[in-house]
């Protein structure tokens, strides 16, 4: 689909691996080339990360040790386990926490000047986790733009505004419009289609993050909407930088906005 505005991706180091493509600020050479490419009003430095393993992915992971498959398309928990009550808004595991927190070190090396959130827990756990360190000291914003798909799947249905403020007085929840989960319920028993999620995200990155006025942004997320981000929203030509994130993954990137 050709938009508007093209949105380029590129790595902030040169040997970006699957696991490894988060820059070092501690690395001269690195810093040195992040500088010289934001100095566009119309590029800014991201670090986006995917949240550690949630209860969902562990009994996603379970049933296909079990050789169980699973079709995310029906609403029948005996072929679909995402979609039982018991999935609404998954926490972290014990193990997704020790990922989060095993990525502290390298977030605090980072020099955000905002931190976007999705509002689902795992995702707000995880950045309290990874970016301990930038709490109180920058802003931290929750948004609807970077949640994971749409429909169908309790496990991507959040809780109510109300309910998670409570929980994350700190966050900033005035850019959610509902405090129930009235985008999640639109979709009724249908998951979003890849053409739409690749729309909210444009909007999300084109209406919201461009205009931000921060230059260095963390966004904290899910895997199949960074996936989709990177391969049908974003022009990406390094592989390794398109690929599927690992659980609490950080990668970052130097975001470009092109009017064509």
């Amino acid at each position: 689909v050709e938009r508007p505005v093209r949105i380029v991706g590129e790595p902030l180091t040169d040997d970006c691996g699957l696991g490894d493509c988060a820059i070092d600020q501690g690395d001269d050479d690195a810093t040195t080339s992040k500088e010289k490419r934001s100095s566009s009003s119309n590029t800014k430095t991201i670090h986006f990360q995917r949240h550690g393993q949630g209860y969902h992915n562990l009994i996603c992971d379970m049933w296909r040790e079990l050789d169980r498959p699973i079709d995310f398309d029906s609403p029948d928990p005996n072929l679909n386990p995402v979609v039982r009550p018991e999935f609404l808004d998954p926490p972290l595991t014990a193990l997704g926490m020790q990922q989060c927190t095993s990525q502290r070190r390298l977030c605090a090396t980072l020099s955000p000047q905002l931190v976007i959130v999705s509002p689902m827990l795992r995702c707000l756990q995880t950045a309290k986790l990874s970016f301990r360190d930038h709490v109180g000291k920058v802003p931290w914003v929750a948004h609807e733009g970077c949640r994971e798909e749409l429909g169908l799947l309790v496990g991507n249905k959040r809780r109510s505004v109300g309910e998670i403020r409570e929980d994350y007085p700190e966050i900033d929840f005035s850019d959610i419009k509902h405090d129930g989960d009235v985008l999640w319920e639109e979709y009724g028993e249908r998951r979003e289609t890849l053409l739409e999620k690749s729309e909210r995200i444009y909007e999300f990155l084109t209406e919201y993050v461009r205009h931000r006025p921060e230059d260095e942004i963390s966004i904290v997320c899910h895997s199949a909407y960074l996936f989709t981000l990177l391969n049908a929203v974003m022009d990406v030509d390094d592989e390794e930088l398109r690929s599927w994130f690992l659980t609490s993954e950080v990668r970052s990137l130097q975001m470009t906005f092109i009017e064509r």
